[in-house]
């Protein structure tokens, strides 16, 4: 059970979604003393919540994203401020074993949510609708796919060098060329704008579920 789990094991990871945290914490309150470390990575659950719900004061708040199922994510962590223990540097171990990890103040973890928990989905629509737009100019879906994918994965390779995004589309358009004539379109369209607003109300979803608890 989760509470013989919790009972045995000195840093207890909670990764349950957030409509389920606090039927979790309600097994397994009695048994996390103050000498345990919990990792939550519920997304929209404050430390505040879990240290209201729990002995110990050793928690961590963390936002991992998808991509760490091929040791490529992205995880952002928070501590509870009166957090004294080496523990931390024990999580973070686990962590980089799955990718990247920083720490950031919990006032941007609503945000983070939104870039790098929700990115992967984000960048997934748009390379679904790359390879749709492939189609239906005659490629093959599986040519497509592996176009789009590989074009996306060169592009991350090279912003990963700390190329500007700005400097690298400026490299590859041309005035008056193909690029130039695709990026119009979604400069007409509001390109821009529409992933700003995508990423604002999965920001604001995430207060919701936090402000839910």
């Amino acid at each position: 059970s989760n509470r013989d789990i919790a009972s045995s094991c000195d840093i207890i990871f909670l990764a349950v979604k957030p409509q389920n945290i606090e039927a979790v914490l309600d097994e397994i309150s009695d048994v996390v003393t103050d000498k345990k470390t919990v990792v939550s990575i519920a997304a929209g659950i404050t430390l505040s919540y879990l240290e209201s719900k729990l002995k110990t004061k050793q928690i961590i708040r963390v936002m991992p994203n998808t991509p760490a199922l091929v040791q490529e994510g992205m995880s952002v962590y928070s501590l509870c401020e009166c957090f004294h223990g080496k523990e931390v540097n024990i999580v973070k171990s686990i962590l980089m074993s799955i990718g990247r990890v920083i720490a950031l103040p919990e006032r941007l973890m609503d945000a983070v949510t939104a870039l790098s928990g929700s990115g992967p989905a984000f960048i997934a629509l748009f390379i679904e609708a790359m390879i749709e737009a492939g189609e239906k100019m005659e490629i093959s879906r599986t040519d497509a796919a592996e176009l789009a994918v590989q074009t996306l994965l060169g592009t991350a390779r090279l912003l990963d060098t700390g190329m500007p995004p700005e400097k690298l589309r400026q490299m590859v358009t041309s005035p008056g060329g193909t690029t130039a004539a695709g990026l119009k379109v979604f400069e007409e369209k509001g390109f821009k704008s529409l992933v700003e607003d995508a990423l604002f109300a999965a920001k604001k979803r995430a207060e919701e579920l936090g402000r839910a608890k």
